[in-house]
């Protein structure tokens, strides 16, 4: 494996001054007047603002960096954007966005995201939808910290808010298409500008197409892959001069093979992880058999796989892994400006999303179960289901004018949310005895989720002296909600009518008309140094609805809310414009405080010796860090960009918290505990649930909340070009991204930590200097860096080094490839006119 390359803090820092002498070394040597940046906007307070005018930390990527590193969907956002991380599931339904550290780990339909979605001025029902093609963007703007007052109650962490290209301007037409050396492609077309004076329109059409970075033994496909179709509208109607109408359909089809694993790493361990001397031996298959049955042998469920190949890339497949959705919907605006131009807009939307999701649940193509009463396995082990949601949202805002020293919006806001979910896992034929401890784990469930959501926001702005600024904000918001839950073991029941009460093996729970009320606010104290530079300070509040554990585990202890996340957050920061708007810095240092953090926590029931999982709450988490943003006009033709996150997020208190696996720590004597007092087979810190259990817990006060490395820096230059003698312009850029080693588990194991890496693209091209055509060439992964960022990722466990149950233990590493995991080529063609 080849080394990443490590950037200490203090090159980091060294890095971003860097910038900044270059910019000023430029701009004293000029004897012309210098170029200026682009000027950027933002809406992060419902109005159109200059970015360095807003009291808040907001990173944005522009629609010229969108279309120079070739985004396509939010995961390259994330990649680029150092204050967000991915904790990435079985399928994209069960991705998430981090935001400073913090983010859902519980996935679910009954459990809302940390950090909210936008889609102008929409926010999505929940946030796997934003898992597809990002389409007709022309920017995205990172609102960081809690951003409920303004943005709703699903913005506990921040928000992620996302604006296509507006109607604007003469007809413009549009076409670009995209190919890579491993067979990944796009294509789309746009039009759009204004028709006359009272209509204008922006049609987009495109489709996206890539295989899949690992290769399937069984049917030879390529698996890991996406694919989409994607078509986008907007009519503009302008009937008065102060009065203006837009409609905005879209639909989106997605098809994506993620989530599949591969193994590449077999072996034994021995000593110990806690104290650091834990050592793992490579082992082959010979000899290994699924818990040890000796009618699973490895060297058949694995034929063909170098199991012990970090770069593995086969995997063997009888049932396909991924999800399949179609997402449809249609905005209405209606901007009414009044005669102190003043604004006031009615915002609805619609939306529908539909989606079938799927899983090889053993990750091979034999079958891994017997049936009742056999001993040869005979079938499969599969997890599949369907999601069915409906959204209806309602704002209506009024936005007083952008001059005077007192600014203000204020709004209603009304949405409706329904989530269908079928889903069943495992093999469980009726009406043979199967319960949840059965090896495959079976399950059949139908369940609903509902919310209405009502609140009434404000914020105003006040310069109450000249270079003082004040702003304060507050929500108020009421929920009601509720869900339906039938369940039974039985695989074969596929019509919902058979679910009925008093059913043989049917449970069925419900909670609903659960009412609940928050008041979220925001307060900022702003001061300007100088008309260049200015500093500011805030705190705010956010809040996450009552959560639901809708899954296959439910109890019926679990039917009643998981009580709302709440967070408090403090920030003081600076932005700045200098050497004649030839260089933006903004730098921010953060804390934040989550309370009752909705996350599956252990527990056993009174004589009752099983462990369950529930969704309950941990107490607090926290995180807490230093954030740098630069932009520089470095020369004439010559851009740079800089982003560095420092993130600490750490769980506060959490006395109760998951053990991680130690086979060293063994029972002594035949007792339940080891010699030191902990649970045999579990980290020494360990203790019982309950007196006599062997099952336990461990204290995870002061430790690591997972899932974000503690360093995480993106830079980028692009430098523009004469070409004698040629009716063309050149362009390079490049662009480099590190991020330090973090824990990937919520336990704290210290097998569970992925290494750093950088990564290093490379872009070149020509372009018509009016911007008619470019052709742009691009390396991902210039120096072909491996690495694995799911050190952890779910694949075939419980392998046994013998064939009974009590052989030695076999650990199986999985691994999920990013994109750029292996180095890649690109050519892509853009054409106006």
């Amino acid at each position: 494996m080849k080394k990443a390359m490590h950037l200490t803090p203090m090159a980091s820092a060294l890095a971003l001054a860097l910038v900044a002498m270059s910019a000023q070394a430029q701009q004293e040597e000029s004897t012309t007047k210098p170029g200026t940046l682009e000027t950027v906007v933002v809406t992060a307070n419902k109005r159109v603002e200059k970015l360095e005018s807003v009291p808040m930390a907001i990173s944005v990527m522009s629609e010229q960096e969108i279309q120079r590193t070739n985004i396509r969907e939010i995961e390259d956002v994330v990649a680029m954007m150092p204050s967000l991380t991915l904790n990435s599931g079985t399928t994209s339904a069960n991705n998430a966005i981090f935001m400073r550290g913090i983010g859902t780990v519980s996935v679910g339909i009954g459990v809302e995201s940390d950090v909210s979605v936008i889609i102008d001025d929409i926010p999505i029902a929940t946030q796997f939808q934003a898992f597809k093609d990002l389409a007709d963007v022309s920017r995205i703007e990172v609102l960081k910290g809690p951003q409920s007052t303004l943005f709703g109650k699903s913005a506990v962490a921040g928000a992620v808010n996302i604006v296509t290209k507006p109607i604007s301007g003469p007809m413009v037409y549009k076409a670009s298409t995209y190919i890579t050396n491993d067979d990944e492609w796009r294509v789309n077309a746009s039009a759009g500008g204004q028709i006359n004076e009272h209509w204008g329109v922006r049609i987009y059409g495109g489709k996206t197409s890539l295989p899949g970075t690992f290769h399937n033994l069984t049917d030879g496909s390529d698996v890991n892959g996406s694919s989409g179709r994607t078509f986008m509208a907007k009519i503009q109607w302008n009937p008065l001069d102060n009065l203006q109408f837009d409609l905005s359909p879209r639909y989106n089809y997605q098809q994506n093979s993620r989530g599949v694993t591969a193994v590449n790493g077999f072996f034994l361990r021995t000593g110990s992880a806690a104290l650091g001397t834990q050592v793992s031996t490579p082992i082959g298959l010979d000899g290994v058999y699924l818990n040890g049955n000796p009618n699973l042998p490895a060297s058949a469920l694995l034929a063909g796989i170098n199991v012990n190949d970090p770069r593995n890339r086969n995997v063997r497949r009888d049932f396909p892994t991924g999800l399949i959705s179609s997402d449809r919907g249609v905005g209405f605006k209606a901007t009414w400006t009044l005669p102190n131009d003043a604004q006031l807009m009615s915002i609805s939307s619609w939306s529908k999303y539909l989606a079938n999701d799927f899983r090889d649940q053993d990750f091979t193509d034999l079958p891994t179960i017997a049936k009742a009463g056999e001993t040869i396995p005979t079938v499969g082990n599969y997890q599949f289901g369907t999601y069915d949601i409906r959204s209806k949202t309602q704002e209506i805002r009024y936005v007083s004018p952008d001059t005077g020293k007192f600014k203000y919006v204020a709004g209603l806001w009304l949405a409706h949310n329904e989530i269908y979910r079928h889903f069943i896992r495992g093999y469980c034929v009726a009406p043979a005895v199967c319960t949840a401890n059965s090896p495959s784990s079976p399950t059949n469930y139908y369940t609903d989720i509902y919310n209405t959501n009502r609140a009434v926001f404000g914020q105003a702005s006040w310069e109450f002296l000249p270079t003082w600024t004040l702003t304060a904000g507050l929500r108020s918001n009421t929920e009601i909600s509720g869900y339906h839950y039938k369940r039974n073991y039985y695989t074969d029941q596929l019509d919902e009518s058979t679910f009925k009460p008093g059913a043989v093996g049917v449970d069925q729970f419900q909670s609903t008309a659960n009412t609940d009320h928050a008041i979220t606010g925001k307060v900022s104290l702003q001061k300007q140094i100088t008309p260049e530079w200015m500093v500011y300070t805030q705190a705010s509040t956010g809040y996450k609805g009552e959560a639901y554990d809708v899954t296959s585990g439910l109890k019926a202890s679990a039917a009643f809310p998981v009580k709302p996340e709440t967070s408090q957050s403090f920030e003081i920061g600076t932005k700045a414009n200098l050497f004649n708007n030839r260089m933006s810095v903004a730098a921010t240092y953060f804390n934040s405080d989550f309370f009752n953090y909705q996350q599956n926590v252990t527990y056993v029931l009174p004589n009752d010796p099983t462990i369950y999982s529930q969704l309950n709450s941990i107490p607090h988490i926290a995180t807490h860090g230093v954030e740098f943003d630069v932009n520089a006009l470095v020369a004439k033709d010559l851009t740079m960009n800089a982003a560095l996150a420092v993130t600490l997020p750490t769980i506060e208190k959490w006395a109760n918290g998951p053990c991680y696996s130690d086979p060293t720590n063994v029972a002594v004597g035949g007792t339940k505990l080891a010699a030191n007092g902990s649970i045999a087979g579990q980290n020494a810190s360990c203790f019982p649930i309950s007196p006599g259990s062997t099952t336990g817990v461990q204290n995870l006060d002061n430790s690591i909340f997972p899932g974000t490395p503690k360093i995480k820096l993106n830079i980028g230059a692009n430098y523009d070009f004469l070409i004698p003698k040629m009716p063309f312009k050149g362009f390079v850029n490049v662009n480099v991204r590190y991020q330090g080693k973090y824990n990937t588990n919520i336990n704290n194991d210290p097998n569970s930590v992925n290494d750093p890496y950088s990564i290093t693209d490379l872009g070149f091209g020509v372009r018509d200097p009016q911007d008619k055509y470019k052709i742009s060439f691009r390396v991902n992964n210039l120096f072909d860096r491996f690495y694995i960022p799911n050190a952890n990722a779910s694949g075939p466990s419980s392998f046994r080094a013998g064939p009974t149950s009590t052989s030695p233990q076999v650990s199986a590493n999985s691994w999920v490839p990013p994109r750029d995991v292996f180095r890649y080529f690109s050519v892509k063609l853009d054409y106006k006119f």
